[in-house]
């Protein structure tokens, strides 16, 4: 089972900008995004750091614990400023995870909610 990574709202300038992060490797790559993840369902701010320390954004970051998640899997959702900068640089940070991927056309988690 893969664990992906998808903008989850619209693409392009915003005010704000969802990027949802879903399967076994989520909380383990959000933390190390993050540093620390806050508590399952709470709203919590949190800075965002690439692979060097640098700050990307100070965002919103909620875990959800499967199977009580959007996907049914461990999902992380980072609620950022709506820069496509940003956007782009925590999606490219995502990608610097070992068996972590962008969402492909048509992925569905594999859940007992389908």
């Amino acid at each position: 089972m893969d664990t992906i990574f998808a903008l989850a709202s619209a693409r392009g300038k915003a005010g704000v900008s969802v990027v949802r992060l879903s399967g076994p490797r989520a909380f383990e790559c959000a933390s190390g995004i993050c540093l620390e993840l806050p508590a399952v369902r709470r709203a919590s701010v949190r800075k965002l750091v690439d692979s060097q320390g640098e700050v990307i954004d100070e965002a919103i970051v909620v875990c959800f614990e499967g199977p009580n998640s959007f996907t049914g899997e461990d999902t992380v959702e980072f609620q950022t400023h709506g820069s496509s900068a940003i956007v782009q640089a925590l999606l490219r940070r995502l990608s610097d995870f070992d068996s972590v991927r962008l969402a492909a056309a048509g992925d569905l988690p594999t859940s007992p909610r389908q």
